[in-house]
This record gives C-alpha cells, structure tokens and sequence, in this order.
C-alpha cells in the first residue's frame, strides 16, 4: 500500500574524472571538476549506487557553476536551479544521452566506479534526469543493472542493517542512516541541497511499515 512518508530529498553530485571531453570542447578546461547530478528521496541506498541512469532521447545541458561544470537534463534544470537556490549558472552546452554512455562517472567516497547507463524508466517529472541507480535496491534498477552485466551490490542484512563491512554506516538501520550519508556527502562536498519533503511511499499492507526493497 502507498502511504504519505517524510523523506529527505537530496541532490548530490557524482564526480566524472574524464569529463565530457571532445563531446563539448567548452568543457574540455573542468575535466577534474566535471560532475553528473542525481537526485534521491532515499539517501541510505547510495552505498549500493553502481550506476546512474539517463533517458536515452533526453538532452543533458552543461552548466558552468562557480569553478565546476554540473550536468543535468535540459528538461529539469530551470526547476532544479529554482529548488536549490543555486545561481549564477551559465549553459555551456547541450549533450545527447547517448554521447554520455558508458562514461564512468566515480562513487561520491566508495573506490570503484558509477558507470553511465540509459533507461526508458527515467523521467522528467522531478529530480534532474540523472538518476541515481543501485541495482539491490529497486526494480528498475535491477533490470537495467541486468541489461548490461552489472552485479548487484547489496549491503544490507535481512535485519535492515548495514553489513558489518559497510564502511561508515555498519550495523544502522537503514532509514536511521539517512542523516549518517548526508553528513558523509558533506564531509566530501557531494551534497548539493537538502530538503525535507512528503512523498506517497511503499508500505507493507500488514505492519504499515515503509518497505525496504533488497
């Protein structure tokens, strides 16, 4: 059953070492300061992201900020930059999804990599068309993990918890962690904006309780 739940909605950036390159010569200068931006209602799932996901048939537009280039789809930007407060923003360039494939953008403080995916279920509704992607924790996640020969990574126990090897987060509950991550996410400059909103949300149709999909 879907009950109205209180989240904390993030945005965070993804670093993308290599840039966007010979895609977008404007950007060729921020190679080590190039970022893809997702946006989550579920914070404790990013120590399982292995991918982020775009539209195939979206536009992704470069945005010059500060002394960094952030990337995001054309569609969501005007209501990404009016939520966060963000200014001061300059377009450098659009991108196709296609050209951004296979990029390898790298995990916010895990060492391994968050390689760029396309995917039919992302949308233009809400976030920014960048859609942070951990395959043991949704299904359309899982499936599109599949399409391209990702392994799962699943870090929580069927208790809830973080498995003892988790970094940072060992042994909490997942939704007590929430405030854990963001806190991580800023130690590492990740965190973009936070917010907390009230979203319909999954619920077991017995205990009431918000789910947890592993």
């Amino acid at each position: 059953e879907y009950e109205d739940k209180k989240s904390p909605s993030i945005y965070v950036k993804f670093p993308l070492p290599e840039g966007v390159g010979e895609a977008l010569r404007t950007a060729q200068s921020y190679k080590d300061k190039t970022f893809v931006v997702i946006w989550t209602t579920t914070p404790w799932t990013i120590p399982a992201n292995l991918a982020i996901c775009l539209h195939p048939e979206f536009e992704y537009n470069a945005y010059k900020v500060g002394d960094e280039v952030w990337i995001l789809g054309a569609l969501l930007a005007d209501s990404f930059f009016n939520q966060t407060g963000v200014e001061g923003a300059e377009k450098i360039g659009t991108l196709p999804a296609r050209v951004l494939e296979g990029r390898k953008a790298r995990h916010p403080w895990i060492d391994r990599d968050s390689v760029i995916l396309l995917g039919d279920h992302v949308t233009a509704e809400a976030g920014t068309g960048c859609v942070h992607t951990a395959p043991g924790h949704g299904l359309e996640d899982y499936v599109v993990a599949g399409h391209y020969g990702l392994l799962v990574e699943n870090p929580v126990g069927a208790n809830g918890c973080f498995l003892p090897n988790t970094k940072f987060f060992a042994g909490e509950h997942v939704f007590k962690a929430n405030d854990h991550v963001i806190e991580v996410l800023k130690e590492k400059n990740a965190l973009i904006h936070l917010e907390n909103i009230q979203h319909s949300y999954p619920h077991c149709w017995r205990h009431k309780m918000p789910l947890i999909f592993r």
